[in-house]
């Protein structure tokens, strides 16, 4: 057993030289655990900020001037005055996200009491802000007509619904984003940098000095998991709280601590599947190959872009069935953002756990069988 640890350690210390040994591996990891985490959460947003937008006044009355002026930013870029066939075609170009079109007479048959129709034509080709521009549209003209025909009015309503954002009460999207974009750069470099330490071993030809060493297959396996993991979890809680928590300003509600822990199981599963996709390949170009839709798939159906109930129920099961990805992004959301506790988030750490060993047992056999 002592043996066996010894062996491990040593063999990790090597992994660990081979990592500092290639400036472009230790260059790719600082760049993507800093200055990629800020600036994909930064160009990523989906928060409605400067929103391009024209107006068709047919009206041209007092109610209409008050309208475009409350068009206005931070949410809007100040609004374009065009007619009917200009706002077609900038919206065709592409120019506008939004055309707010005022009928004419719009304040007469207001005061009359008559329904009035104000069209929004938004460009659906920018779903996220054509979706929320549109709602922050419709709510500014509503509140502005309310409040120009009817000043200082109370609400008929008998129902008052107050509506309050838990765990991000701006909704600010690099809150989300910022998390989301470590979990994914994770889950990329521990599945990819795993793999190719095994490659470029094969294609050095120092797997062959390591298999004259004294040392069993489990100890191999077990020294790349545990340097690359090492490296990778360290810059991810690095980046964590310098980055995300204390550059980015993005507050941490739960335990470092947990997250630590559920961080480092999860690294032991990537890796052990890094380390079996690399174990069917022979070159770094075929592992490329393979890797590509594995990482695609597990970030795209994890749950850290899209919700996981958006999906279909049958791909909910396979997901949590064959991939620790959907797992860790469900406990790294309950901890970072809502604080929970180990009690609530034992579930995922379970099959995180369960995960990483079946990986562990498929790499383990395939190793002996390639070695053999």
């Amino acid at each position: 057993m002592l043996k066996s640890l010894s062996n491990i350690l040593r063999l990790t210390v090597k992994e660990l030289r081979a990592i500092r040994g290639d400036l472009v591996m230790v260059a790719l990891i600082l760049y993507v655990f800093s200055a990629a985490v800020w600036l994909v959460s930064d160009a990523g947003s989906t928060e409605v900020k400067d929103l391009s937008v024209a107006v068709v006044d047919e009206d041209h009355s007092p109610l209409s001037a008050r309208i475009i002026d409350e068009i206005r930013a931070p949410l809007f870029e100040p609004p374009a005055l065009l007619s009917p066939r200009e706002a077609a075609s900038a919206q065709t170009d592409g120019d506008y996200v939004l055309v707010v079109s005022l009928p004419p007479d719009l304040e007469r048959d207001l005061r009359r009491g008559d329904a009035v129709e104000i069209q929004i034509l938004a460009d659906a080709t920018a779903v996220a802000f054509a979706g929320n521009g549109s709602s922050f549209m419709t709510q500014l003209l509503a509140d502005t007509v309310s409040d120009y025909l009817a000043p200082g009015g109370e609400s008929d309503d008998l129902v008052n619904v107050v509506f309050r954002s838990r765990f991000n009460p701006n909704m600010t999207t690099r809150w989300f984003t910022s998390v989301m974009q470590l979990m994914n750069n994770v889950t990329m470099l521990m599945l990819i940098l795993s793999g190719a330490s095994l490659i470029r071993e094969r294609e050095r030809g120092t797997i062959e000095h390591v298999l004259v060493m004294p040392v069993r297959p489990h100890e191999i396996v077990l020294s790349k998991i545990f340097a690359t993991g090492g490296v990778i979890l360290m810059a991810s809680v690095l980046s964590l709280v310098i980055v995300v928590q204390g550059a980015m300003g993005v507050p941490i509600a739960g335990s470092l601590t947990l997250y630590v822990l559920g961080a480092a199981i999860y690294v032991i599963s990537m890796g052990s599947m890094g380390l079996m996709l690399a174990s069917f390949t022979h070159n770094m170009g075929q592992f490329g190959l393979l890797t590509i839709p594995v990482i695609v798939i597990m970030i795209l159906l994890s749950g850290g872009i899209t919700p996981l109930e958006s999906m279909p129920g049958w791909l909910q099961i396979v997901m949590r069935t064959i991939s620790p990805a959907t797992h860790f992004v469900s406990f790294a959301q309950s901890v970072l953002y809502r604080g929970a506790g180990l009690d609530l988030v034992i579930g995922q750490l379970a099959a995180m756990v369960a995960m990483s060993l079946i990986a562990l047992t498929l790499v383990l056999a395939r190793f002996r069988k390639i070695l053999s």
